[in-house]
């Protein structure tokens, strides 16, 4: 059984190295979007901006903790984001640039404004980096202008020129734009930032949460009526992710009472989320607890550890052994420390089915590795 500690070691040990030496792109510049599991970078048709920012907040996470040896890869991951990614002709940012910095694929993606949001957050943290919140400043201005949806928050996606698609809403960007905003109050101690964020958090309580089943939905339409194919969909991993972000609201001086919808959630992911044969997290369930897809990803796994800690934290009950148990899950069926990587997803019995490298999850393990760290001291 690993210690708690193991976690924070793996982070620093074998995640910092690899997005630094590995991950970064020594030739043109970004970080890879994919390894292969010898560590080599493999073809995947350009470099998306969000994996761009996953990677450059790992560096700077990693810099805040003590170790600022992937300082020189931020610099330069920064220098890239800033020369490939901005749309000069229409505002905001392009979703895809090719491997030498040319953007190939200009239509606006949510979600990746969100990650780019957070990881300027990091950066001005880490590294003081030059105009970091002045562009995360102008960065919002631009989707409050040109992304804002009826019925509150955003649009998911949208063209190049910012033509919205109004067929599908998710609660998943607003989920990571509400990080990278309580990122920014951290960072910053500006109140605007928190501000906003309670204005996504409101935006929770009244669309995407359901307090009588006590679960989060993930798809909408235009109107954020459930979607009529996939509204019944719900996820585990972004219950527990929620409930963490509910404690990092409340934490930092949100005004909004949450304490409610977060124990909800909470309750109903242990209660329904978790595969009682095989262990692990299913993928997907619906409103009443029946699974949809009981194949599971190393992701919720980080994201139920955190939300532990943040009860934890706030002097909230959790299951007996946790978060240990989830650490010990974590190294049994993903991380490979041997290695020097992890295994992205598996099967329900707990079999290997990836064989890459996604550049987007030292993320959610560092996070996670990052919370352990701060709240058992490990």
């Amino acid at each position: 059984m690993p210690p708690v500690s193991a976690l924070p070691r793996f982070a620093l040990g074998v995640l910092l190295p690899l997005c630094r030496d590995r991950f970064a792109d020594r030739v043109h510049g970004g970080f890879h979007e994919r390894l292969d599991l010898a560590h080599h970078p493999l073809p995947a048709g350009g470099k998306r901006l969000m994996v761009q920012c996953r990677q450059l907040y790992v560096l700077a996470h990693a810099a805040v903790l003590g170790d600022a040896s992937g300082q020189d890869a931020a610099a330069r991951g920064y220098d890239f984001l800033r020369r490939a990614y901005p749309d000069r002709a229409h505002g905001g940012w392009c979703f895809r640039a090719s491997d030498d910095g040319a953007p190939i694929d200009a239509t606006k993606d949510l979600y990746a404004h969100a990650f780019l949001l957070f990881a300027l957050a990091w950066l001005h943290r880490a590294f003081a980096a030059p105009d970091a919140i002045a562009l995360a400043a102008e960065t919002f201005g631009t989707l409050q202008a040109r992304m804002a949806a009826p019925g509150g928050g955003f649009w998911d996606r949208a063209a190049a020129d910012w033509t919205p698609d109004r067929l599908l809403r998710r609660q998943n960007p607003h989920m990571h734009l509400l990080e990278a905003l309580l990122a920014l109050h951290a960072a910053t101690g500006e109140a605007r930032w928190l501000d906003e964020a309670t204005a996504l958090v409101r935006l929770f309580l009244d669309r995407f949460h359901d307090a009588p089943t006590a679960t989060l939905g993930e798809f909408f339409a235009a109107d954020w009526a459930p979607h009529p194919e996939q509204g019944h969909i719900v996820e585990a991993g972004h219950h527990y992710e929620w409930v963490w972000l509910l404690h990092r609201y409340a934490a930092q001086g949100g005004t909004l009472d949450v304490a409610a919808a977060a124990e909800g959630l909470y309750a109903t992911a242990g209660r329904h989320g978790h595969d009682p044969e095989h262990g692990g997290i299913h993928d997907q369930i619906d409103r009443t607890g029946r699974v949809i897809a009981a194949t599971r990803r190393i992701w919720p796994v980080t994201e139920a550890i955190k939300a532990h800690l943040a009860r934890l934290e706030a002097g909230l009950p959790v299951p007996d052994g946790q978060p240990q148990a989830l650490i010990d899950q974590l190294f049994r069926d993903f991380l490979r420390p041997a290695r020097g990587d992890w295994v992205e997803t598996c099967s329900r019995e707990g079999a290997p089915t990836a064989t890459v490298l996604p550049g987007s999850t030292p993320y959610h393990v560092f996070l996670a590795a990052a919370e352990t760290a701060r709240v058992a001291g490990a």
